[in-house]
């Protein structure tokens, strides 16, 4: 039976939400087992940083106080096929579940494996873009309606 990691991923949405609803001054950051979410500032820019076992697999970028984009990494961690962990992706999906809950991305954006789990993908529908071992990070702007990646 494979272990589940629901709760560390409760936590981080926790903390990201935290930061949504109390802002940078009043944020508070975390760590839980394998997962850390903790708030670099410089100039204008906050990033909420994501680590997974120490390294980072998300930074999400708000400019002014607006959200601006979220950059997802490959990681480290990859199973035989070269694909980011089961671990990776339920956190990056909890992630971007929140986001588009709060209307900051569209809803319904995933990370997810097809072709027989030989491939694994970031995005929803016909838009996507390829995601794992020897891909680069992957970067969704704001826009609560159409999909947008960073190039």
């Amino acid at each position: 039976m494979a272990r589940s990691n629901r709760g560390m991923t409760i936590f981080t949405v926790g903390k990201i939400q935290e930061y949504l609803d109390l802002g940078a001054a009043r944020f508070q950051e975390g760590e839980v087992s394998n997962t850390k979410v903790h708030l670099e500032v410089k100039d204008d820019t906050e990033t909420l940083i994501v680590s997974l076992f120490g390294a980072p697999i998300a930074e999400i970028f708000f400019v002014d106080g607006k959200f601006d984009q979220i950059i997802m990494d490959p990681g480290t961690f990859f199973d035989n096929a070269g694909l980011p962990s089961r671990t990776h992706r339920e956190r990056l999906n909890g992630i971007l579940d929140l986001l588009g809950d709060n209307g900051l991305i569209p809803e319904n954006v995933r990370v997810f494996l097809a072709d027989q789990h030989t491939r694994c993908f970031i995005g929803r529908g016909e838009t996507c873009v390829p995601f794992g071992k020897g891909y680069e990070e992957v970067a969704v702007v704001a826009n609560p309606v159409t999909l947008e990646f960073a190039e």
